[in-house]
């Protein structure tokens, strides 16, 4: 008996994923057949699907939609329809109880409702459609009472601002920070935190229409975290040095926050300083519009050039890399990459690196039995420069440059920042002891 339940539970997993290919087929094949309409329009039902494998799909829903110029309502309830049941099953019904596998089952059958709609609400967004961005944030609203997020309410502010609905878009914007700010609170035991920024001064690298690109310290955190005491944060400081002037789109707690760099990495941060510019960023990054650039110092040596593109965490993931500067020693051998991640996964240039087999200097997280071994006996230099702190939180990453739109006129912008002085001491060190040997 459990012998014919496996192979039951086997054959009803392989008659998912079959259709899970065969909509997604569908939705490609629609895409590249610009005068056909048929009865492939299921296949959104499949966006949080499609969503996890293509970083381009709100660009190929975007297609499918010019190809075949479905109303944004019918977009919306293809979506719902294919929410509706997972959901409803969390539903309790009178007399009923609900199992953790049915709220679990309608938790995630809303969460892969949001990531549709956020995805057609890009490609409406990219066609400068922006009655129709409005309409499916309200559907996704009405018809599933699921929350719109944050990338929801930029996308359709971004739309509007971008046809020059400038009322509409703040109207949305200041819904949008009411809405968001409920689920946020300053963590109290940070409410003492120190408001001294002369442990670091903040370095300013542009500061224009609402968009300040400034650089984070090694060993800083971006924003305040949970157990975070009193350490003195990039939005900290940036609110001193802005005067408060940051938006509150994601949060009292992430005040300015787009995206983030982890503690131990250095680089560019870009600032929304109000609410739309943080809108129009965010709709850069969902769309992959953001190019970022990173310099790497690894452990060991690597081809010229080349990527890495396994999937992180379930979800399609590049990275592209080139090697800037080798250094070999009489035991040992370090490269300094200059790495382009063309997604934003968790972890995803030391994971990525880490599975070339030269993970990032001084990282121990993502490191196998073999690249264990790379470098027993590391030189001076680096035995002093990763000493400064506790193994793992000292590692040679980054953030060298990053190019967006600038706002209003989307004049493409790049903000460099150079290499800490502690990074370039190492690397002269390194140079010096290669030429030694």
């Amino acid at each position: 008996m459990p012998r014919a339940a496996a192979l039951a539970r086997a054959r009803a997993s392989s008659t998912v994923a079959t259709d899970a290919r065969r909509r997604r087929r569908a939705l490609r094949r629609a895409s590249r057949a610009p005068s056909r309409v048929d009865d492939d329009a299921d296949a959104f039902a499949t966006l949080d699907d499609a969503r996890r494998r293509d970083e381009a799909l709100d660009a190929y829903v975007a297609r499918v939609v010019e190809a075949r110029a479905p109303r944004a309502s019918d977009v919306g309830a293809m979506i719902v329809a294919s929410a509706r049941a997972g959901i409803e099953r969390g539903r309790a019904r009178r007399g009923e109880a609900v199992s953790r596998e049915a709220r679990m089952a309608a938790a995630k059958a809303r969460g892969d409702a949001a990531t549709a709609f956020n995805a057609a609400i890009s490609a409406y967004n990219r066609m400068g459609m922006s009655e129709s961005c409005v309409a499916l944030m309200k559907m996704m609203r009405d018809a599933l009472d699921v929350a719109p997020d944050v990338v929801t309410y930029a996308l359709c502010a971004s739309a509007l601002t971008r046809e020059g609905r400038l009322r509409d878009a703040e109207a949305t914007l200041e819904r949008a920070s009411e809405a968001l700010r409920r689920g946020t609170r300053p963590n109290r035991k940070q409410k003492k935190r120190a408001k001294n920024d002369d442990e670091w001064s903040m370095v300013v690298l542009r500061d224009s229409d609402g968009i300040a690109a400034v650089v984070k310290p090694a060993g800083v955190l971006t924003h305040p975290v949970e157990g975070g005491g009193s350490e003195l944060t990039l939005m900290d400081a940036a609110l001193s040095r802005f005067d408060g002037q940051l938006s509150d789109l994601n949060g009292l707690d992430k005040r300015g926050i787009v995206s983030r760099l982890d503690k131990p990495t250095s680089g560019v941060v870009l600032l929304a300083k109000n609410n739309a510019s943080h809108a129009e960023l965010l709709t850069q990054f969902y769309q992959r519009c953001v190019v970022k650039q990173y310099c790497a110092l690894l452990d060991g040596t690597l081809p010229a050039s080349g990527s890495e593109s396994t999937p992180l965490d379930g979800r399609s993931a590049t990275s592209e890399y080139e090697v800037m500067e080798t250094f070999i020693g009489p035991s040992w051998s370090y490269s300094l990459v200059r790495v382009e991640p063309k997604s934003g996964r968790k972890h995803q240039i030391r994971r990525h690196m880490a599975l070339l087999g030269a993970p990032l200097v001084g990282d121990p997280l993502y490191r196998t039995a073999r690249t264990k071994q790379i470098n027993p006996n590391p030189p001076e230099c680096v035995l002093k420069a990763l000493s400064v702190g506790k193994p793992g939180t000292i590692f040679w990453l980054h953030a060298s440059a990053v190019e967006y739109s600038g706002m209003p006129n989307g004049e493409r912008i790049v903000v460099s920042a150079p290499l800490p002085s502690a990074f370039e001491t190492l690397l002269a060190s390194l140079r010096a002891g290669a030429r030694d040997e």
